[in-house]
């Protein structure tokens, strides 16, 4: 227990100091801030609930110290925050014997130790909800970070506050830029930046806790299995704030409420990025089903890297999958055909 302790306060030290790099000046430090919270996630996936909530309050405290109350704020936030969600949504089981399943949570002791694989209970199974509740969760945290942010700032709204601050970016990083060409680039960047930003976040989160698992599975101290990420489901409830957030947008532009619609816009972004992961997962799936499927993911990944258009595609894709079930009908036509065929 003492052990376990000890490491909890290692990983948040390790990633408070990962987290403050970015102010020593150096290229790579990017890196380090990115993935800061890795030694978070370690120990949440590998001791459980209890030890990374002491990971996450000594990353606190460290940044408070050797910061400020801001960067410590900033810390939990970015960093603390999803790592304390991942760790305590990702124990979350199903068990039951019949259709009407009861969500229990597993072990929640610093030194309990998981199987690989959830166990048989006595009334029939036990499994590990999919990783798409933590994603969901996630995002949606994200998209109201956004409102919060727009009812926060002063007159100008949520637009007027990136404009100022794009500008001001533009104006230390590229002094000699003229000042037409800066306003188009602010102008063209600030359409989408919260959302942008919110987008990233999760998606940098998520990509935290894959390297923490993959680390983890690989030292043998996992305490839960990999997820299949091509089998991800979405709560169903999840298609409703998308859908909301996208109607709000609209009828705000019809009726020319522009700061409301840049804040349903942006959030509508981030709402969408839980469904761009599940149409990623349709597509893996599908393109199993040809022979050069590594050829077919690659072309996939290069289009969506070069127009960010095939992004909304996917997503498409991901909404249909929740809505009629793409990879079902899909795994139905291979049910149905001989073995002839």
């Amino acid at each position: 227990m003492q052990r376990d302790a000890l490491i909890a306060i290692g990983g948040g030290l390790l990633s408070a100091v990962a987290a403050v790099s970015f102010f020593g000046g150096s290229v790579f430090s990017i890196l380090f801030v990115y993935f800061a919270s890795v030694p978070l996630l370690l120990v949440g996936l590998g001791l459980g609930p209890r030890a990374v909530t002491v990971a996450v309050g000594a990353g606190i405290v460290a940044t408070a110290l050797t910061g400020n109350m801001l960067h410590a704020g900033i810390f939990a936030l970015v960093q603390a925050f999803p790592a304390w969600v991942i760790t305590r949504l990702s124990i979350l089981q199903i068990a039951g014997s019949g259709p009407a399943s009861t969500p229990v949570v597993g072990p929640d002791t610093a030194s309990s130790a998981m199987p690989a694989a959830a166990p048989p209970t006595a009334g029939g199974f036990v499994a590990w909800l999919s990783p798409g509740l933590t994603l969901s969760v996630l995002a949606l945290c994200s998209g109201l970070f956004i409102l919060f942010a727009a009812l926060s700032v002063g007159d100008d709204g949520l637009k007027g506050a990136v404009d100022a601050y794009l500008g001001t970016a533009f104006e230390l990083m590229m002094p000699a830029m003229e000042d037409q060409v800066k306003a188009q680039l602010v102008s063209k960047m600030s359409a989408f930046f919260p959302g942008a930003i919110a987008a990233s976040w999760v998606i940098m989160v998520i990509t935290n806790a894959a390297v923490a698992q993959g680390i983890l599975v690989r030292a043998g101290k996992n305490l839960l299995p990999t997820p299949v990420y091509a089998a991800i489901d979405l709560p169903l409830w999840m298609s409703w704030p998308l859908v909301i957030a996208a109607a709000t947008a609209l009828a705000a532009n019809m009726i020319g409420a522009d700061e409301l619609g840049y804040a349903a816009y942006n959030v509508t972004m981030v709402f969408a990025v839980p469904y761009f992961f599940l149409g990623l997962a349709v597509i893996h799936t599908l393109a199993r089903r040809v022979t050069a499927t590594g050829m077919v993911l690659v072309g996939v990944y290069g289009v969506i890297m070069v127009s960010l258009w095939t992004a909304v595609v996917v997503v498409a894709v991901g909404i249909a999958e929740q809505w009629i079930g793409l990879r079902d009908r899909q795994q139905d036509e291979d049910d149905g055909q001989s073995p002839d065929e």
